[in-house]
């Protein structure tokens, strides 16, 4: 049983809005409320920072010294964006598998992609995700490459300053998170992480963290930018209106 998210924030939230409530989907709107006013049309799933930090019981900050973060302006909830889904799986613990998708994210045929994934039994999917050159695990996630604009450099950035992982954590994985599917033990690992002290760029942190505990990951398109589940001349998935390929990770 799967649970879709929708994730937005008071400067997106109007101009997502008809393309999700068309979508022919259910799910939830989960809003972020830490930079915005109220509206009297909003659903009913508000968040903000502080709220987040209460529930989590986390008292850090986003290093200014990490490379996602050299403007210094980065707040826990742009950084941390595992935070809210593990906030969300507290009040909602009974699904196997939740999707959550940023609310700049259009596709053309939901129910289409959604049954594509219905039999993975992946603990986390994202839509594009990749390991470091030395890792020999999850043969699903291909290897990062010069193809991409980061190249292997994306693994001198992470982990970055302020990320904390256990001891010995050596096999590093990255992702690209507008699009995540987490199943319901991972979150519950998640949550056990994070009551340890234990956090870091999500990007990076949730599928290296994810495979040290033994699980399944997975992406949605693969080193040549190909779909590897849904059909892609029926499924049109845009991010901001682009075609993310390959080369933009």
């Amino acid at each position: 049983m799967k649970k879709v998210i929708v994730c937005t924030h008071s400067g997106s939230y109007m101009s997502y809005k008809n393309h999700w409530e068309n979508s022919g989907l259910e799910f939830d709107w989960l809003v972020d409320t830490t930079n915005g006013y109220l509206q009297p049309e909003w659903p009913s799933l508000l968040y903000d920072e502080q709220q987040i930090r209460q529930g989590l019981q986390f008292k850090g900050e986003v290093s200014k010294k990490h490379y996602w973060n050299s403007y210094g302006n980065r707040n826990i909830i742009w950084f941390y964006p595992h935070f809210r889904m593990i906030r969300y799986f507290a009040d909602n613990p009974n699904y196997d598998y939740y999707w959550f998708m940023d609310d700049d994210v259009t596709g053309n045929n939901w129910n289409l992609f959604f049954d594509s994934l219905e039999s993975n039994k992946a603990d986390f999917i994202s839509m594009y995700g990749f390991k470091k050159q030395t890792v020999k695990t999850q043969p699903s996630v291909p290897y990062i490459d010069k193809k991409t604009t980061s190249g292997p450099d994306w693994f001198e950035r992470f982990p970055g300053d302020g990320d904390k992982m256990p001891e010995g954590t050596k096999d590093l994985f990255g992702s690209f998170f507008p699009i995540v599917r987490i199943s319901n033990r991972a979150l519950r690992k998640l949550v056990d992480l994070n009551a340890k002290g234990f956090s870091g760029y999500s990007e990076g942190y949730v599928p290296t963290m994810l495979n040290s505990s033994g699980m399944i990951l997975d992406t949605l398109f693969d080193n040549r930018s190909n779909a590897k589940y849904h059909d892609d001349s029926k499924v049109n998935l845009l991010h901001k209106n682009t075609k993310i390929t390959w080369k933009w990770i």
